[in-house]
């Protein structure tokens, strides 16, 4: 008897991950409906539930209505299902900003998934700034309201445990966003002084990091124009010692940017006459 109720619910839970793999929603939501109960099941390999699977493939509505079959008793639970890299499904959320709605939904449900850390000491915010999410970054730092708390407190919630911070990660190659490098730059400027666990401030990582400047649009350095043709901040130069380091920062990415460049049109130019292959 207790061999044919473990098979059942094997079974229901193989039709949960076979629907979800084959992105067939309408059935993912019937088996949810019909067993709410195996929402929170952890059902692949990795430990993933249904959830963190439904917000691998970025299907918000999906999510939400996954999260409106939930029972009600089942959301304090949310901050504790963590899938194998310790992920809970705030952070799968955060990697992407159209999740937004998705996210907002899930700290109504259990707050405790804005702190909730993962195997690398990730917040979720962390997340969304490692995939260069800007509007869920600024989402998940005004829940957090860290601008109450001291610059050591909020330092914890907005780093890892390798030191590396949300400025080094903002600026990072694979995500390098001139607005939330801005953004996180201009809110938590004492970032600026962080090391990560090679010593290395964000403004030395950005120098090793040449990838970051030769991808995108912005290698012209608009955003920088932005910045530096701010009155207020170039007021705030001559009263404020940290904001003197915030511009000088964003002007050495300038000038970096602009370097760069140069040293890209050259080699092209030497690639065009044969110079080197």
């Amino acid at each position: 008897m207790a061999d044919n109720i473990n098979d059942m619910i094997s079974s229901r839970i193989t039709d949960l991950y076979n629907a979800l793999v084959n992105e067939n929603y309408s059935e993912v939501g019937r088996l949810c409906l019909a067993h709410p109960k195996y929402v929170l099941q952890k059902i692949s390999v990795h430990n993933d539930t249904a959830l963190h699977m439904a917000t691998h493939s970025k299907q918000k509505d999906l999510v939400l209505d996954i999260l409106n079959i939930l029972p009600v008793d089942c959301n304090r639970k949310l901050s504790g299902k963590k899938n194998d890299d310790d992920n809970t499904i705030l952070h799968e959320v955060a990697t992407s900003d159209a999740m937004k709605d998705a996210a907002e939904e899930l700290l109504k449900r259990d707050a405790e998934l804005l702190t909730a850390s993962n195997d690398l000491g990730e917040k979720p915010s962390f997340c969304a700034a490692r995939y260069g999410q800007t509007q869920m970054f600024e989402f998940l730092a005004d829940k957090m309201e860290l601008e109450k708390l001291s610059q050591e407190e909020s330092k914890a919630h907005l780093g890892r445990n390798d030191g590396t911070t949300v400025l080094h990660i903002s600026i990072a190659a694979e995500c390098f966003d001139t607005v939330l490098a801005d953004n996180v730059t201009r809110r938590y400027g004492y970032l600026i002084k962080e090391r990560d666990q090679n010593s290395m401030t964000a403004l030395q990582s950005l120098t090793c990091n040449s990838s970051a400047f030769v991808v995108r649009s912005y290698l012209k350095g608009e955003f920088m124009e932005d910045i530096m043709n701010s009155k207020q901040k170039m007021k705030s130069m001559h009263e404020n010692e940290l904001e003197k380091e915030k511009l000088a920062f964003m002007m050495f990415i300038r000038e970096t940017t602009r370097a760069l460049n140069m040293m890209s049109e050259a080699i092209e130019g030497l690639i065009n006459f044969g110079v080197v292959y």
